[in-house]
Parts: C-alpha cells; structure tokens; sequence
C-alpha cells in the first residue's frame, strides 16, 4: 500500500521493479519451448538465451519494418521506466504524485497489451498477457487507496 502521505511504500517500489522480471507476454512454441517477451527484449527457454530489446531491432530490417505492435514495445519500456523512477521519488525523498505512477504503469500496461494483440493477430495462439494483468494487480493492490483519496466526493447537485 501506499504511505500515508501518499508517496510509494518501498513494497509497492519493489512490485514495480519486479514488473522488470515478468514477462509482457509468455508465447508458447511447441513442446516444452516458450519465448518470453519482456519489457526489455526476450528470453527463449529452447535454448536457454536472452536478446535485449536493442539486438533485437538491430537483427531485424529496421524499426520502420516492424508491425504496429512492435514499435511500440520500446516506448511501453520508457512508461515502465517513468513508473520505477516516480515510485523510487516517493520512497527515497517523498516526492511523488501517485496517479503519475499509475498513469505510467497503465500506459506501460496498454503497451504490453498492444504487443500481446499483435501476436494474437498474427496467429500465436495460447499466448499469455502476464504483464497485463501483473500490471492491473500492482496498481488494484497498492495504488488504489491513494487514488480514491484524490477522488473525493462530488458535489451534490
């Protein structure tokens, strides 16, 4: 949860950093294989190897190549990366406006998605949103009571 002035718990810092280790999306390729889309490249369990995000573009035909989906892989890291700076403010020197923080993390979410409709769309079936949903749960778990306290009441009409 949130501390009482609003800024990130170093719990909440942690999540958010940890989003960093979930894969966005998890794509099963046969028996046993799975690649893995991370925020910042990819992992492939058959065999065992890492590609970050930037070998990745410098293995394809150019950015401008890549499908919709993929472009805007990198700009859902940079949300991702705006989050984990806004929740360390908060618990490092108090700074923090927490909707900030939640707006990067959906923005991060909404470019996991993207990538995992992309695949979807062009034929990976059985693929597995993780990131979406991680996502939703960090932000439902220790950003929601902030955020309703922002809220407050409407006034009667």
């Amino acid at each position: 949860m949130s501390t009482s002035t609003g800024s990130s718990s170093s719990a909440a810092l942690a999540a958010v950093v940890a989003l960093c280790l979930l894969p966005w999306v998890a794509v099963p390729n046969g028996t046993g294989d799975v690649t893995f889309v991370m925020s910042w490249g990819l992992v492939n369990t058959n065999p065992w190897h890492a590609l970050s995000l930037a070998e990745y573009f410098d293995a394809t035909r150019g950015f401008g190549t890549l499908p919709w989906s993929l472009q805007v892989w990198p700009i859902g890291l940079g949300f991702h990366l705006g989050a984990v700076t806004s929740a360390a403010s908060g618990v490092l020197v108090d700074r923090e406006d927490p909707r900030v923080t939640v707006g990067l993390l959906v923005l991060s979410a909404v470019g996991s998605a993207m990538v995992w409709q992309g695949l979807v769309g062009r034929g990976s079936s059985g693929t597995i949103p993780v990131g979406l949903v991680a996502t939703g749960a960090i932000v439902w778990w220790f950003y929601w009571p902030a955020l309703r306290r922002f809220g407050g009441r409407r006034p009667a009409e």
